[in-house]
């Protein structure tokens, strides 16, 4: 059954993030001009969320858009903290896909902060994409802002060096802008350069997909019962941008409404059409398909299994996302090869379950597989709790952060693919209930949830934290592109 329910705008939503310390996304969209004026909406000192010094972690902050009307190439001129950036010089071009970037600030106040933006030019005055964060080449349409590693030279704070390396680039041109924070003026003028960069020969990618893009755990007749500490999707996107990490949405089309909350079953709300625009503008999430209503697909005809497959790829496209043809999630994992030779027409690979890496040569040979860790929960690894002996459906037991995290090392020429499903955090209810979880151990193995698709937000954090964070993120299209499998050829 549909459920209505209302929401803050994002704007209001993004904003109680940013008070309670998440960076985020800033103002900012597709193809803002770089010159001539502050974007509106531009942050403002009491808003904007300071810039640490020292922080040197891959992440965004808070800031409005970079406006270098003062801008010099490597050097900022205007009243207010002055940067100049010293690496690289324009021109010059970053191997293996990285790129150190550096300078000096100074000003006649303490300075709190150094920003550096990266984006995608095009044209004199414009860029496209900007990068997530330091670490793994993701780029999101929005405006982002990386903050530096500041070295002051000074007691007071008011001269120093900063740094920043970009690691996991893909081959593309450049822009870099890096502007300073002081006590006194909350964005000096921009310094700018252009670069370039190549990737390395054989890059490492990693990929993090979320089942059927569930919106929310919920429990009761039409899903009225959503525990507080149910991670909703977009709570999940800002938990990996914070990371610098985009997410792949597998989405059944019929299930999403335009703005509304579908309650699928009385276990969960999906997400809208306007929830997937926002993650994909906001964070660089791409979705991908799995099918129009989620049948079995090996007892359809023919022409059935390509309605539910191909024909899924218009819809996504109607709304904006036109790169679902990366892969394509087989309802229930049911598959054979008749299905798998018309759905692989017009998909570049096909989900299947296995807790192993995937390799050109695996993923260019038919079917096609995209080797998919499934991430699930249920009872905790520790047996001498009453968590460890607990009914759970398909007797599952939680997957460890060490599981995940070894699908999130791979080597150059390999692509790790985990996936997961709804996300809770805290504790809810007590064992033995349909809908509850405790995920509040300090212990991963002390941590439980009543359904194989409710997972604990701490594993999953810890399982991030020990990625290679050498590997780009990326969707399914974007290998598909770099190991040649465009099934249209």
């Amino acid at each position: 059954m549909r459920r209505n329910r209302s929401r803050q705008p994002l704007s209001t939503q993004a904003l109680s993030r940013r008070r309670a310390g998440t960076a985020f996304l800033a103002a900012g969209s597709l193809g803002i001009p770089l010159l001539g004026g502050v974007a509106a909406g531009a942050a403002t000192p009491s808003s904007r969320a300071a810039v640490s010094a020292g922080a040197g972690v891959a992440g965004s902050v808070s800031a409005d858009a970079v406006s270098p009307d003062s801008a010099r190439a490597g050097s900022s001129l205007a009243s207010g903290p002055i940067t100049t950036i010293e690496e690289p010089v324009a021109g010059a071009v970053g191997a293996g896909g990285r790129l150190a970037v550096r300078g000096r600030y100074s000003s006649t106040n303490p300075v709190s902060g150094v920003t550096v933006v990266a984006c995608r030019p095009t044209g004199p005055t414009t860029c496209k994409d900007y990068l997530l964060a330091s670490t793994n080449g993701a780029f999101a349409a929005r405006w982002r802002g990386m903050p530096a590693r500041m070295t002051p030279a000074s007691a007071d704070g008011r001269t120093g060096l900063w740094s920043v390396v970009l690691t996991g680039l893909p081959s593309t041109k450049l822009r870099i802008f890096a502007f300073a924070t002081d006590s006194v003026t909350p964005k000096g003028a921009a310094a700018q350069v252009n670069a370039a960069v190549t990737a390395s020969a054989d890059p490492a990618y990693i990929s993090i997909a979320f089942g059927r893009a569930n919106w929310v755990s919920a429990g009761g007749i039409g899903c009225t019962n959503r525990p507080p500490t149910a991670r909703t999707l977009e709570q999940n996107a800002i938990d990996l941008a914070e990371h610098g990490l985009p997410g792949v949405a597998q989405v059944v089309t019929s299930r999403v409404h335009e703005t509304e909350h579908l309650c699928t079953d009385n276990y969960a709300l999906e997400a809208s059409w306007a929830d997937l625009a926002r993650l994909r503008a906001s964070y660089g999430w791409t979705l991908t398909s799995q099918s129009r209503t989620y049948p079995n697909l090996t007892t359809l005809d023919d022409a059935g299994v390509a309605a539910e497959s191909t024909g899924s790829l218009p819809i996504f496209t109607a709304h904006g996302h036109d790169r679902a043809w990366g892969s394509f999630a087989y309802p229930n994992n049911k598959q054979d090869a008749r299905v798998q030779a018309i759905v692989l027409r017009s998909f570049a690979f096909g989900r299947v379950y296995a807790a192993a890496l995937n390799t050109r040569e695996s993923a260019t040979t038919f079917p096609y597989p995209m080797r998919t860790l499934s991430v699930n929960g249920g009872r905790c690894h520790n047996t001498a709790l009453p968590c460890s002996r607990m009914a759970v459906e398909n007797d599952r037991l939680s997957t460890s952060p060490y599981a995940i995290a070894k699908l999130l090392k791979p080597g150059p020429g390999k692509w790790g693919v985990v996936q997961f499903y709804r996300i809770v955090d805290g504790v809810e209810s007590s064992l033995g209930m349909n809908l509850a979880w405790n995920c509040a151990a300090p212990k991963w193995e002390d941590r439980w949830t009543s359904q194989p698709e409710i997972f604990c937000r701490k594993t999953l954090l810890e399982a991030l934290a020990m990625r290679n964070k050498s590997a780009t993120a990326v969707d399914p299209a974007t290998v598909a592109l770099a190991w040649g499998r465009t099934p249209w050829r």
